[in-house]
């Protein structure tokens, strides 16, 4: 191996990962494209991305809040989206006038009304039910655009105030005390309960939700979190983060887009074992491999919105491993390619690439093989001797005349014999039968 080949191997590294970045470019904005496109259907079938329920209006004393998700991914256009129905029922308790609780008002004997603003998204919103001290109220007269208001009579009593609906949605819900709003907002005594089909629950926290007081608890094959404040300034959300599958464009993006690392822990192997076992490959037998490897990524790029990712993930390693493979079968012999390239092959491209299958556990997967990679490396070049291995060749003969042969000059041919062809001064033709 000399520094030069070494150079080309380089060079043709660096040309296949551009590729590899413009090939993850593509596949994203398909991705994002098509995403899109679909999420408008989805929205007017069954609901948008993201709910929320503020809270009432005046600050209530006790709030007793119940929600409970029925969730379901959803598959649409090679696309999944993570669907929720949401059974939602709020009891209020406001305070009488006799407390005066309105105390900004001018007149606080008078009770501000109910208000409680319905999702603003929320497409749909089913049985919508009002009650007031237990008494039911008719809906057509106490919603008012996307809010229900609910007049309170003055006295000494406080009101007790039972709403409920259903409504659809997708990816995340959240219950905001401060009613989006920017400054804190008082909550006297709150409690909220939800309840979820799935055991893998969230918190949004990334969208300012917070975690529940103590543990969520498993019932029924879902989840049960409860929050519990009281005397409490805040401008904190209460919400549930929706399980979602992956979608096979946005895994197979960041396959090629960390396709060059596993190319490389590739390239590191495969030129330690040639060094090791003394096989001689040329920069171009690279170039092949390489595009073996780039197979795998196009061409899953280009079946991933026909097929379900569980199936094109082992059509595209078929395909690539028997490209590589069979191709170094011709260049050094089916064990090497077989016993030293395949198996490098399964366990750099296909085991790499099915590690961005398990969310959350990919970097952790990467970082043990790479470490494992490198101990095992590092214990079979410890003894080597890379000055011998990057030594340059030495020259070979210099020839001057074809295959003529430098020779002492020889005796003078006799007289009326047949002389050879003549041949430059201190060399003889190759020996033969003599001429007619």
């Amino acid at each position: 191996m000399t520094a030069f080949r070494l150079f080309l191997i380089i060079v043709i590294f660096c040309a296949v990962s551009v590729a590899w970045l413009i090939l993850g470019s593509t596949v994203e904005y398909r991705t994002r494209d098509l995403t899109s496109r679909m999420s408008a259907e989805v929205n007017a079938m069954w609901g948008p991305s993201g709910l929320v329920q503020p809270a009432p209006t005046p600050n209530p004393v006790e709030s007793d809040i119940q929600v409970a998700f029925d969730h379901e991914n959803r598959y649409k256009g090679l696309i999944w989206f993570s669907t929720y129905t949401v059974d939602f029922t709020g009891k209020y308790v406001v305070a009488s006038s006799a407390d005066g609780y309105d105390a900004s008002s001018s007149s606080p004997a008078v009770m501000p009304p109910f208000t409680l603003t319905l999702p603003a998204k929320a497409s749909v919103i089913e049985n919508l039910a009002v009650t007031l001290n237990g008494e039911p109220l008719d809906v057509n007269q106490v919603k008012r655009g996307n809010s229900l208001v609910v007049d309170l009579p003055s006295g000494d009593k406080a009101h007790t105030i039972t709403v409920a609906y259903r409504t659809y949605g997708r990816d995340y819900w959240l219950y905001d005390l401060s009613r989006g709003g920017e400054e804190t907002s008082m909550v006297r005594k709150l409690t909220l309960r939800a309840t979820t089909n799935f055991p893998e629950i969230a918190y949004a926290e990334d969208r300012g939700g917070r975690s529940p007081t103590d543990p969520a608890q498993p019932v029924d094959g879902g989840m049960r979190a409860e929050w519990r404040f009281e005397n409490r300034s805040t401008r904190e959300k209460i919400g549930i983060e929706m399980p979602s599958r992956q979608n096979a464009g946005a895994v197979a993006g960041r396959m090629a887009f960390a396709a060059p690392v596993s190319l490389f822990f590739f390239f590191t192997v495969l030129f330690t074992v040639i060094i090791l076992k003394k096989v001689a490959l040329h920069p171009m037998h690279y170039l092949f491999i390489s595009a073996g490897f780039f197979a795998f990524h196009i061409l899953m790029a280009y079946l991933v919105d026909r097929i379900p990712l569980d199936y094109v993930f082992w059509i595209c390693a078929a395909v690539s491993v028997l490209l590589v493979v069979s191709y170094m079968r011709l260049v050094a012999g089916v064990k090497f390619a077989v016993l030293y390239v395949g198996l490098a092959q399964l366990v750099y491209l296909v085991g790499f690439s099915y590690a961005f299958t398990w969310q959350g556990n990919t970097g952790l997967t990467i970082t043990i093989a790479a470490i494992a990679t490198l101990f095992v490396l590092m214990q079979a070049t410890g003894r080597l001797d890379w000055n011998e291995v990057f030594k340059k060749p030495p020259a070979p003969p210099r020839q001057t005349g074809g295959d003529w042969q430098r020779v002492p000059p020889g005796p003078p041919v006799p007289a009326g014999t047949s002389a050879p062809p003549a041949a430059p001064p201190g060399q003889v033709p190759p020996s033969g039968p003599p001429g007619p």
